[in-house]
């Protein structure tokens, strides 16, 4: 298993949420030579084609999307890859969009108003439906239904950040990858039934348990385990010690 990462940055939007946030996605080659991306980064974007072009991957070279959740800035590059199966929670996708559906009927009127904030999302949720970036619905293929993945790929629910995060579990040889979205920033967004999760499918690989880290908000604090951790806000990779 081979494995890359790309960071992407939309520094020229107009809508302050998303402006200057840089979104990781992670690329893998697997040992067919299968290629998977967890996350897409931000609609229209053209640093992910860029970046996967200096990579010598094309989007049609992909067998696997996997979405850590649904937000414009996960999902906005799916549909370009237009050979994949698109690994997605159902709850995610039909929950985006009845949040869609309340910003369409809770537009400000003369006797409501809304902040500059509610203002931003509601513009991003008009202008980003999740039906339009996900992928086409032939491509789409839902948690909920039991898939069956190869190599031993799982995703770990970790909601908090939005209703149905989950993390992806790439296992290597000597590495793995788990991309966590957007779910690790900080102790508070994070279940906890998330940690036992991580190291129910370790100890089943003979590895030991994994201390999570938070990054950047949190001093990381760790005691020594049978994996060496290295951080990312979007990922982190869980080596086996020698």
């Amino acid at each position: 298993m081979r494995i890359a990462f790309i960071t992407t940055i939309m520094n020229d939007a107009d809508n302050l949420i998303v402006r200057g946030v840089p979104v990781t996605s992670t690329i893998v080659e697997f040992d067919d030579g299968a290629l998977a991306i967890v996350d897409t980064g931000m609609a229209g974007n053209p640093e992910l084609l860029e970046q996967l072009d200096d990579l010598g991957c094309r989007p049609s070279d992909f067998t696997f999307v996997f979405n850590t959740h649904l937000h414009p800035d996960h999902i906005g590059g799916n549909r370009h890859f237009t050979k994949a199966r698109i690994i997605i929670s159902r709850l995610e996708f039909e929950h985006q969009q009845s949040l869609e559906d309340v910003c369409h009927k809770s537009r400000p009127t003369q006797d409501i108003s809304e902040d500059a904030l509610m203002r931003q999302l509601r513009e991003m949720r008009e202008r980003y439906p999740v039906s339009d970036l996900v992928g086409e619905p032939g491509q789409l293929e839902f948690l909920e239904d039991h898939l069956q993945l190869p190599f031993d790929i799982k995703l770990i629910p970790a909601p908090g950040h939005s209703i149905d995060d989950h993390a992806v579990f790439l296992p290597g040889r000597i590495q793995g990858i788990l991309a966590t979205g957007d779910a690790m920033y900080h102790s508070l967004f994070i279940n906890p039934l998330f940690h036992f999760q991580i190291n129910m499918i370790t100890r089943r690989q003979g590895r030991g348990d994994v201390d999570v880290l938070f990054p950047y908000v949190e001093e990381p604090m760790t005691k020594p385990t049978k994996w060496g951790l290295i951080w990312n806000w979007n990922y982190c990779i869980l080596t086996k010690a020698a």
